[in-house]
């Protein structure tokens, strides 16, 4: 489990030169400066994923019905992932040259605390209410590792281990004995900054240099509208919903190859981002008992676009890709 875990964090640590950090790359650290840029946007697109999930409060697509009400949800997210294989990874000093990672299909997890408060019931209309509003926040939580057993790679949480995001929900209907609850939500989810740093120790030669990197200040945000709907039989809930999720992602990134003389030491700096628009569908089922719901939920996200990578990583940076929300769900 180390071995992997180091993988992941050198993977990480590999991910931050977009378009404008190509422009500041010499010949000896411009292979190194495409390669941590295709990371960059093989990976992200995966965490964001996650980080996103589907429904904005688990199990519920309608609003709660005003002032009084409210619910919480703990939800696990996990991505059907692809996490490039990294180690001894070394540069070309004489210009960018393409290499194909092998990809190790993986889950990649989030953890996150949904809250959903009542602000305003709606107003009536036959057997149901239209335009209800709730407020939603969310939590999202990284635990600090510290510096990797392996040596690898460090990470630390310069602005602290959770993240808050915010949004809004209005009901299109209310759920009632023979209505749906349906409605439209927007919320922004953002994951706690994260700087990395890490070290690649391989033998100069043939045009190859061990080289050091580090990932400043990492920040990945998402925002989210989803169109949702829920309906209880008795104990039994069953959801589904879709949407548009985006991502943006921005980092300070310095790289350093340690080419043999005459090259000698080269580095290169710059603060990056990306972002990307992908579809989101998802369908659920909960099963209520005396204290709360546990809810389990299955999405999808496809479509966006990101520019073209020289290297290759087991899978497309842009491919559809599943995920599977679990959770338990309280409230009144």
């Amino acid at each position: 489990m180390r071995v992997r875990n180091s993988m992941v964090l050198a993977g990480v640590a590999l991910l931050a030169f977009s378009g404008s950090a190509q422009a500041q790359c010499s010949t000896s650290t411009a292979d190194a400066c495409r390669k941590t840029k295709d990371m960059f946007n093989f990976f992200t697109p995966q965490i964001s994923t996650a980080l996103a999930g589907g429904s904005t409060t688990l199990g519920q697509g309608g609003v709660l019905g005003g002032l009084g009400h409210f619910a919480v949800a703990v939800r696990a997210t996990a991505v059907n992932g692809t996490i490039p294989q990294v180690d001894n990874v070394a540069f070309s000093t004489t210009g960018e040259r393409p290499a194909a990672y092998r990809g190790e299909d993986q889950f990649v997890p989030m953890l996150t605390v949904d809250g959903s408060i009542g602000l305003f019931k709606g107003l009536p209309l036959g057997v149901t209410n239209v335009g209800g509003i709730d407020a939603l926040i969310t939590a999202t939580y990284l635990p600090d590792p510290g510096t990797d057993n392996s040596g690898d790679a460090q990470i630390t949480l310069p602005g602290g281990s959770t993240k808050f995001g915010y949004g809004l929900r209005v009901g299109l209907l209310q759920e009632s004995i023979v209505v749906p609850g349906v409605s439209f939500s927007f919320i922004k989810r953002d994951l706690p900054e994260i700087s990395i740093s890490g070290r690649s120790d391989v033998s100069a030669g043939g045009g190859n240099a061990p080289g050091d990197f580090a990932i400043n200040n990492l920040a990945l945000k998402t925002s989210s509208w989803r169109i949702s709907a829920s309906k209880g039989f008795g104990p039994l809930g069953l959801q589904a919903g879709f949407g548009g999720d985006k991502y943006d992602n921005s980092a300070g990134v310095r790289v350093r190859v340690e080419a043999p003389a005459p090259v000698g030491t080269q580095t290169a700096s710059t603060t990056v981002e990306n972002s990307m628009n992908r579809t989101n569908m998802y369908v659920g089922a909960s099963l209520g008992f005396i204290i709360g719901k546990l809810v389990a939920e299955y999405g999808r996200v496809s479509g966006g676009s990101l520019p073209a990578a020289i290297n290759t990583f087991g899978s497309d940076a842009d491919a559809a890709r599943s995920y599977f929300s679990v959770g338990i769900r309280f409230g009144r």
